[in-house]
């Protein structure tokens, strides 16, 4: 989570070409200024366990054979990847640009795992996937030709482990299919009738669209997908409720959901409480709260949110997550679950909440660092572990293939549980 902008946990993973490159020099001096950051800021004073002095003098050796920006940028990932942590990480130049415009590189679908096997999670809309008729459910099994699995054990060895397994398979899945706008990967996949087709997909830069506007469930119940915590997402959540306040019930759709910076994170949640309430507290290095010049840059001490009267929303709320449920919407729905504000269905999440802070670094790349730990109100951990739903509902073939949400069905059945009682009181 960063403490300025909202983070995206997984977009764009490879390096990206410069106008003008760089001399062996200027990556000399680049590389020790992302190692130095990270050994003069990282959270953790043990670095995780990682001999961090080992890792820059490894990698060190291995720059003077880099001949290229692309090759350097992705030593640079590799080597704060050797931390294992999701938010600690290396952005190219262009990949810095495209954050700033909140575009990323993709190719129209979404890849998750069942049982161990890759599988066709979503598929945009009218996107070249849809139109070439990759559908969810399917099995993907060649990348460029090759298997799957060997192209897999590859990226984990490019992306190195991260957060937690979670977090590694989505690193390892993006690093398989990003790239830059405009090339194309050729797909093999296995229909659900074992049948296997061949089709190629040309990776687009796309700029992320408007929230999902929230909708009326036929059983009553209101429902909105917040994709990211951001401005723009925070204030139609704050609308939508405010229009919707006796709306008998509540799912709020954090599948997917990246993360955000903290504030938009604990405006969203100061919707849910007339009184005061904790979400947390953030840990500097030290082990002590921020220092006061911190704080006064925004960097919060206390996560403490509430305090609306009767304007908050007091219907029963559920709240959906899955593992890319990232950062800081893993502490808003811990936050949620501690205080008891709102039930939590669907499957664990990332396991990767900690403080960011980013740092610009010579070349016009950027380094994101993690410097804070977060600890829950009740001082859980979530870094490496993640939120564990207080009903699991596990994703399966059949519902993909079936367009079966079963997720939003069990909220669903949570509500009406939950009415039902309020009801005989």
């Amino acid at each position: 989570m960063r403490l300025v902008v909202a983070a995206a946990a997984f977009v764009s993973l490879l390096g990206t070409t410069q106008m003008a490159a760089l001399s062996p020099p200027e990556r000399a001096i680049i590389f020790e200024q992302v190692w130095r950051l990270i050994d003069e800021k990282y959270y953790d004073a043990s670095f995780n366990g990682v001999d961090w002095k080992k890792v820059h003098d490894h990698y060190r050796v291995r720059l003077v054979g880099i001949t290229s920006d692309t090759d350097f940028y992705l030593l640079l990932k590799q080597m704060t990847g050797e931390l294992h942590d999701a938010h600690t990480r290396f952005r190219s130049p262009d990949e810095r640009r495209r954050a700033e415009n909140l575009e990323s590189v993709n190719l129209g679908l979404g890849v998750g795992e069942i049982n161990g096997a890759p599988v066709v999670i979503s598929v945009e809309p009218q996107s070249e996937a849809d139109e070439a008729g990759i559908q969810p459910g399917m099995i993907l099994d060649t990348i460029d030709g090759r298997s799957f699995s060997e192209q897999v054990a590859r990226a984990q060895l490019e992306v190195g482990s991260s957060s937690s397994g979670r977090a590694t398979a989505l690193l390892s899945y993006a690093w398989l299919l990003s790239g830059e706008p405009n090339t194309s990967v050729r797909l093999g996949l296995i229909r659900p009738d074992g049948t296997h087709f061949d089709t190629i997909l040309t990776r687009r830069l796309v700029t992320r669209g408007p929230p999902v506007q929230p909708k009326i469930l036929p059983s009553g119940y209101l429902y909105f997908r917040l994709p990211v915590f951001d401005d723009q997402s925070t204030n139609q959540l704050r609308q939508m409720l405010a229009t919707n306040k006796d709306a008998p019930g509540l799912i709020l759709d954090l599948r997917g959901n990246t993360g955000g910076d903290f504030r938009a994170v604990l405006s969203a949640a100061d919707n849910f409480f007339p009184e005061k309430a904790s979400l947390g507290r953030v840990i500097a290095r030290s082990g002590k709260q921020p220092s006061l010049i911190l704080r006064m840059l925004g960097v919060p001490a206390s996560l403490t949110v509430g305090d609306k009267g009767e304007s908050a929303y007091n219907g029963p709320v559920v709240i959906l997550v899955n593992e890319g449920s990232a950062s800081g919407a893993e502490l808003f729905a811990a936050g949620l679950q501690e205080n008891k504000r709102a039930a939590i269905v669907g499957r664990q999440t990332c396991g990767c909440l900690l403080a960011t802070i980013h740092h610009k670094v010579k070349g016009g790349g950027e380094l994101d660092i993690s410097e804070f730990n977060v600890l829950t109100a009740k001082g859980s951990r979530l870094e490496g572990t993640g939120v564990i739903p207080d009903v699991p509902v596990p994703l399966t073939l059949e519902d993909l293939r079936d367009r079966h949400d079963a997720t939003i069905r069990q909220a669903v059945a949570i509500l009406h549980t939950s009415l039902n009682r309020r009801a005989e009181r």
